[in-house]
């Protein structure tokens, strides 16, 4: 009995040994089969939320209490908060314990709070089978949360050029990827209700931001319906506001004189009107002068009249004589005054 059970104990090494090769080669194309598919993806240009690389915080607070700043130095924590003006100290102090408040019995501790909106999901050759790992900044906007602004800000992250090219030996790639975050997502399902899980995704405008749009991407959001009563999702857009565009009003016609800030405007036809009468009246008062001038080198002057009919002046004009010629050809004549009554 003795020898079989030596023998049996002698057979099962081998077998043990053959398990855990088995298990190390599964591993190996485990890893191997996720570095490929993260290359695939890296080639597609897809972001770092499409390859569950998702961020659950916006707001990143360095602490340190009095006591312990200069001996272990801050410590990073991280909450959500929805908004940039929301990420402060006041904030940190509030959400997180070990960020001490202001006050005079804090003096020397350190609280400082800084807002992210895009994440980069990096990791150099020889580190990309450990994992992807996270870093962040705020970018303000989609256009500058790329690759490139992420190479630039950390040097964990490779920047683009042939000797970071994608290589088919996982252990030699590099990978970076950006996320821009603009919805933020408050879920909870109805086993862990009210206590909320935040998750940030890049969700393209105000208008995907939706609590059908958490659902579809994190599974701590859950979907509309009566299964689903006593949850909560709510879906916050944290991205840049959109300018709004109104359309532009038709020009009124003119249809007068229009008098604005800076010039006075009139129509044509009230120029062409304007003119005709300005070329009339010159025309007319020029016409009275020569009238006028024709009349005086006929020897007709204007006179001024009394009730009576008389002329009126200084001196009574001389009379004039009025000759009349009669049927014989003689004539006879008398004196005919202007001053005497007809």
């Amino acid at each position: 009995a003795k020898r079989r059970v030596a023998k049996a104990t002698f057979n099962a090494r081998p077998v043990h040994r053959r398990a855990a090769r088995r298990h190390d080669a599964t591993m190996a194309r485990i890893s191997l089969l996720a570095l490929l598919a993260a290359l695939l993806a890296l080639s597609h240009g897809v972001t770092a939320a499409e390859v569950g690389s998702a961020t659950d915080y916006d707001c990143t607070c360095e602490c340190c209490a009095p006591d312990k700043c200069a001996t272990e130095g801050a410590k990073t924590y991280t909450i959500a908060v929805g908004s940039r003006d929301k990420c402060t100290d006041e904030a940190c102090s509030a959400q997180v314990s070990q960020c001490p408040d202001k006050g005079s019995h804090n003096s020397g501790a350190t609280v400082t709070a800084a807002y992210h909106d895009c994440t980069c999901s990096c990791c150099k050759s020889g580190t990309c089978q450990n994992g992807l790992k996270q870093y962040t900044f705020d970018a303000s906007s989609p256009d500058k949360c790329t690759q490139k602004a992420c190479a630039s800000s950390f040097s964990q992250c490779p920047d683009e050029g042939s000797h970071n090219a994608a290589s088919s030996d996982p252990a030699a790639s590099n990978m970076v990827f950006a996320t821009y975050q603009d919805c933020m997502c408050s879920c909870c399902k109805e086993n862990k209700c009210p206590e909320l899980t935040y998750s940030y995704f890049d969700a393209g405008g105000k208008d995907m931001c939706t609590p059908k749009a958490c659902a579809s991407q994190f599974y701590s959001c859950p979907d509309a319906g009566a299964h689903n009563d006593g949850t909560i999702n709510v879906a916050l857009y944290t991205g840049p506001k959109e300018a709004a565009t109104l359309a532009p009003t038709p020009a009124a016609q003119p249809t007068g004189v229009t008098v604005t800030k800076e010039t006075t405007q009139m129509p044509t036809y009230g120029a062409a009107l304007l003119g005709i009468f300005l070329i009339g009246l010159v025309g007319t008062v020029c016409g009275m002068f020569v009238y006028r001038r024709v009349q005086r080198e006929r020897g007709f002057r204007w006179v001024q009249f009394d009730d009576e009919g008389r002329m009126m002046g200084d001196q009574p004009s001389k009379p004039t004589t009025t000759v009349e010629m009669n049927g014989n050809g003689g004539s006879h004549g008398h004196v005919v005054s202007p001053f005497d009554k007809v």
